[in-house]
């Protein structure tokens, strides 16, 4: 009988300290949320605009936007970050605050001919097709960006005879 009460203490004291070890962090603020809090604050620019330029291309606009102000906020010059914010707020319809993104886009690297694509086409949603037509003489020379924008333009022709 002693041997029993013997083994259930010393099962009991373990399992207690098993629990305490097990849930200590928890107590201190440290665990799972504190785990992924941490793993979240250590992410560097481009791992939340890898994650902004996925959701982007899954047409997640909010958690694109938030993702790309994280880039941002974690590297303030991303021009590529601020371009990429600005085409998910044109596509979540904030077309005012897209075209603040290019601008930062823009006062970053002054030559970014995919800014100034984008910037194009938020001008043709703007229904301002001078404008548009502008950022395209910009870029002209560019290759991609500058074909992409004048097709951009094309199809807002086509759509708004007489424009």
């Amino acid at each position: 009988m002693r041997k029993l009460l013997l083994t259930i203490g010393l099962v009991l004291v373990l399992g207690v300290a098993v629990f305490a070890l097990g849930t200590a962090p928890a107590m201190s603020g440290g665990g799972a949320a504190a785990a992924t809090q941490t793993s979240a604050t250590t992410m560097s620019a481009s791992d939340y605009y890898a994650a902004g330029y996925k959701a982007s291309n899954a047409k997640n606009w909010s958690e694109a936007i938030t993702d790309f102000r994280a880039a941002i906020a974690a590297k303030p010059d991303y021009a590529e970050a601020y371009n990429m914010l600005g085409f998910s707020l044109r596509n979540a319809g904030q077309i005012k605050d897209a075209f603040a993104a290019y601008d930062s886009a823009l006062k970053y690297k002054p030559n970014f001919p995919e800014a100034r694509e984008y910037y194009g086409e938020a001008y043709l949603q703007m229904d301002d097709l001078k404008d548009a037509v502008r950022q395209y003489i910009v870029i002209q020379k560019s290759g991609e960006p500058a074909k992409e924008l004048l097709e951009k333009i094309a199809d807002y022709l086509a759509a708004h005879p007489g424009a």
